[in-house]
């Protein structure tokens, strides 16, 4: 069920501003910050660390560290020195970034951003600079066609998680959608891929909103939605607009009339704090759920637990699986991840079971091979989780992005 599907173009631009950029280093359960020299890898955690979105970016950086406070802050053998930078979800901010990440600080390996539009803006330099992207976030569809040789993603593409979604809502929710989705390159990405498996699954879409990424009033549109009577809603927001909608979806009275349906950033452990009882029996599309019966999810769950006094979702988890990636493939060439062509042909080889499951890497888009999960919000011991009530297996890159 795999088909070619192009982005939109962003339609607005977002969220400018200066930024102050913080380099951190590692600090681990053993002490000091970890001293630079020689053997110490240097990896750049570019995200939104501030703003409404910042709360992923965060979640991100919290999986790698715990990652590294597994392995005595080492990766194949070799001290790590992390140093964040702020994009402030803004393609201009992230650019200059990542030029001082790459120029100035002499980073060996990328990881991140969380948005789309920031990361379609690095595509060019990091073309010709050829240093080592590994995509903790940013799940444009476009990303994959490009073929970057440099370009590894151990996350989501928008199209997995979305089109995953369609046809079983289709078959097993209701015949009738309505979508709303943030009106920015992944808000159009997600919806056409939501939309497209909807439809070839025999249902059809009643309405289409696209709030400006700034709203903070869904009043309007919620409205809008109560007009169209859909038997379901199929929304993408993330950080505190994705609590925002749920909880006006609930508070204007669509909750128990159309079933709430999402990409896995609505409806996930990072945005249940600010949605409470709003979140129950919503229905949501992602790679992971920290209810996963199995030895790996389970200790991921209580590590994480214990270093950080919360539960961990998917940014979480992408960010531990993401540095266990690149560390994987520097032990495969004795820790030399100064060799690119070798660090590189060993990232394409990567395969485990992550606390998600199974993983590995399309050998000619180099997306992630994994399971996608259909959950539902519940209420469990005073808290909201995502329980499994489905599995999209080892889905792969869509077939038009192979040609």
């Amino acid at each position: 069920m795999k088909h070619l599907l192009t982005s939109a173009q962003s339609r607005r631009t977002v969220l400018k501003g200066a930024a102050a950029s913080t380099a951190l280093a590692f600090e681990g359960a053993f002490g000091a910050a970890i001293a630079q020299g020689a053997d110490t890898i240097k990896i750049g955690a570019l995200n939104v660390y501030t703003k409404g979105y910042g709360v992923f970016g965060e979640a991100a950086y919290k999986g790698m560290m715990l990652y590294l406070d597994e392995n005595n802050g080492m990766v194949a053998g070799r001290k790590v020195e992390i140093l964040r930078e702020d994009d402030e979800f803004n393609p201009q901010v992230g650019l200059q970034k990542l030029r001082k990440l790459v120029e100035s600080d002499k980073v060996q390996v990328i990881m991140g951003p969380l948005g789309s539009h920031v990361a379609l803006a690095m595509v060019d330099y990091l073309r010709a600079n050829g240093t080592p992207w590994i995509c903790t976030g940013a799940g444009a569809t476009d990303l994959t066609k490009l073929r970057l040789p440099n370009f590894f993603r151990p996350t989501v593409s928008n199209w997995q998680v979305a089109y995953a979604m369609g046809e079983w809502a289709a078959k097993n929710l209701a015949k009738d959608a309505a979508i709303v989705a943030s009106d920015f390159v992944t808000g159009h990405d997600i919806a056409e891929s939501f939309k497209e498996s909807y439809l070839k699954g025999g249902g059809k879409i009643v309405k289409e909103i696209y709030p400006p990424i700034t709203a903070t009033d869904f009043s309007a549109y919620i409205s809008d939605l109560r007009a169209a009577a859909p038997g379901l809603t199929y929304c993408f927001f993330g950080g505190t607009d994705a609590a925002r909608f749920v909880k006006q979806f609930d508070q204007f009275g669509l909750k128990g009339k159309s079933t709430l349906v999402g990409f896995q950033s609505v409806l996930d452990t990072d945005t249940f704090s600010g949605q409470g009882k709003s979140a129950v029996g919503g229905i949501s599309s992602g790679i992971y759920s920290e209810l996963l019966d199995t030895p790996e999810s389970k200790a991921f769950v209580e590590r994480y637990r214990a270093k950080y006094k919360a539960t961990p979702g998917i940014f979480e988890e992408t960010g531990y699986s993401a540095l266990r990636c690149v560390d994987e493939a520097a032990k495969a060439v004795g820790g030399k991840i100064e060799d690119r062509p070798a660090f590189l042909a060993a990232m394409a080889t990567v395969s485990f079971v992550a606390p998600r499951g199974p993983i590995s890497f399309d050998p000619v888009t180099h997306q992630a091979i994994q399971n996608i999960y259909i959950r539902r919000a519940k209420e469990e011991n005073n808290q909201i989780v995502n329980e499994v009530i489905d599995v999209v297996r080892q889905m792969g890159d869509f077939p038009g992005n192979k040609a």
